[in-house]
């Protein structure tokens, strides 16, 4: 039998240990086989070589190129996401980034959201409290700035059976309230709130007269 290396002119010779394998003769299972078999054999794990190639080695750029651009990393969480113990492990050790993740969207949603709430003394006009809308001036742009706060602050007024239920009716109203109040905690150059408040005091007034 010819020697696999044999087959390559001296110039064009593999590494040496592709020559162990002649890869024409296996399917794609026993290349992987053979493949952890050489890892083995170098007391390596699969862990070991892919933290290796793609870590900021200059020699292994092009790996590490080639991992990053492709959606082999989504496709590895995906995998993990299938197998119970490794679904526990990335719920516990990516939680914290999660969390801060959260947090860093949120605070720019709500710097997003400024121009929604600014409002001087000026634009306070006895018109403008008459005909003051809460949907239109505020509920509607909300949900399209802040999408990720009204989910959270949705999520912790309301179970998930309430939803299903659609058993508050008028919680996006609730939301924007919240949404005000954290406003103007943030900043005080927002009117909004207080416009709110003296129109639901205005509507208890004449619900009471």
């Amino acid at each position: 039998m010819i020697p696999f290396h044999a087959l390559y002119p001296p110039m064009m010779q593999p590494e040496p240990l592709v020559w162990m394998i002649n890869p024409s003769s296996l399917d794609e299972e026993g290349k992987i086989l053979a493949v952890l078999k050489i890892l083995c054999g170098l007391r390596m794990t699969v862990m070991d070589l892919m933290l290796h190639s793609i870590s900021q080695r200059p020699s292994m750029a092009t790996w590490r190129e080639g991992f990053f651009r492709s959606k082999a990393l989504a496709q590895f969480l995906n995998v993990l996401g299938t197998d119970k113990r490794a679904s526990e492990q990335l719920h516990v050790n990516l939680r914290p980034l999660a969390i801060e993740m959260v947090v860093d969207e949120v605070d720019a949603e709500m710097e997003a959201a400024k121009h929604i709430f600014h409002m001087s003394s000026k634009d306070v006009t006895p018109e403008l409290l008459l005909s003051f809308n809460l949907d239109t001036l505020l509920t509607e742009p909300l949900q399209e700035t802040t999408p990720l706060l009204r989910r959270i602050l949705l999520s912790a007024m309301q179970t998930v059976r309430a939803v299903k239920e659609n058993k508050h009716q008028n919680v996006e109203t609730h939301c924007t309230v919240i949404e005000s109040q954290i406003a103007n905690i943030r900043s005080q150059n927002n009117l909004a709130f207080q416009i709110i408040i003296h129109s639901r005091e205005s509507c208890r007034v004449e619900y009471c007269d």
